[in-house]
């Protein structure tokens, strides 16, 4: 009899098993034994395969997300499990002090020109994360003073963000992740970036400054705002997400920065990083403090 399974949409349940296994058994692991195995070829069985790791672990310690694709964490022990959505679903287990080591070494190393660096913010292993009640330190990429580089980072997060944090509300993770980012001299205007489950990408402009010294509305909309809502004391810009909403959303915020008087980026701080739940919202490939 010919069989009717699609190939290109199984699941290796058995290499799934034994990854598992091997992380509740604390198995010795040398650097080398398991990394990037295929478990799926079909990227969407993704959330079904960590549902089914899940079962048996429990909750993930990350979510996290870049060029690359999507990432899911466990560690036990001394070990951690990772599975990835990439072209399929792969998974790998390493030491977690080794991995850790990896990846702090990416960041720490920026990005530039120069040996050690990577080259644009898609190459980092990670551009957003969001970890469950951890105090694992994971670093994040050096502050920059060059806005061409903060306006190409937040491109890279904003192109990928709606499509991948929606795996966190597939999940039941959250139902929104969202961050400011403020010029320390102007705390009362406030530039804001949300995602939601309902609403999508949406920017917005908090301005508590008396109506008399407010902005030219006509202004405003020339540099991308769309409505002003007066309850909220605040100008909204929401996005079809997509590589062009990513350089218009990424455009308007470099360059409100520079209009209210931010010499460099490093005047600027990323703040109120939150998520809803038990979960902590991190954005390690964005070259602000925070």
């Amino acid at each position: 009899m010919t069989s009717n399974v699609d190939a290109t949409d199984t699941v290796n349940a058995d290499l799934l098993a034994s990854g598992v296994d091997a992380l509740l058994a604390g198995k010795e692991l040398d650097d080398g034994l398991a990394r990037n195995l295929l478990v799926s070829p079909a990227r969407t069985r993704f959330i079904e395969i960590v549902s089914e790791v899940e079962s048996r672990v429990g909750a993930p310690d990350l979510y996290a997300g870049g060029a690359a694709g999507v990432l899911v964490r466990w560690h036990y022990g001394r070990n951690a499990l990772t599975l990835a959505q990439e072209q399929g679903v792969t998974m790998s287990l390493q030491q977690s002090a080794t991995l850790d080591a990896a990846e702090a070494a990416a960041f720490q190393g920026g990005v530039g020109t120069s040996p050690g660096q990577a080259l644009n913010y898609s190459e980092l292993p990670y551009l957003w994360q969001v970890q469950r009640d951890s105090a694992r330190d994971r670093p994040g990429v050096p502050p920059t003073s060059d806005w061409s580089q903060l306006e190409q980072a937040l491109q890279t997060l904003l192109e990928l963000w709606v499509d991948q944090t929606s795996l966190l509300y597939e999940t039941g993770w959250c139902d929104e992740v969202a961050f400011d980012v403020t010029k320390h001299s102007s705390e009362d205007r406030i530039l804001g970036l949300l995602q939601s489950a309902d609403d999508g990408l949406a920017l917005f402009l908090h301005d508590d400054r008396a109506a008399v010294d407010q902005s030219d509305p006509d202004d405003m909309v020339a540099r991308g705002w769309q409505q002003r809502i007066q309850q909220l004391r605040a100008w909204i810009a929401s996005f079809v997400p997509g590589p062009d909403a990513a350089v218009t959303a990424a455009g308007i915020v470099v360059r409100e920065l520079r209009l209210r008087g931010a010499d460099t980026p490093l005047s600027v701080s990323l703040t109120a990083l939150s998520s809803t739940g038990r979960n902590r919202l991190r954005l390690p490939g964005i070259p602000l403090k925070s």
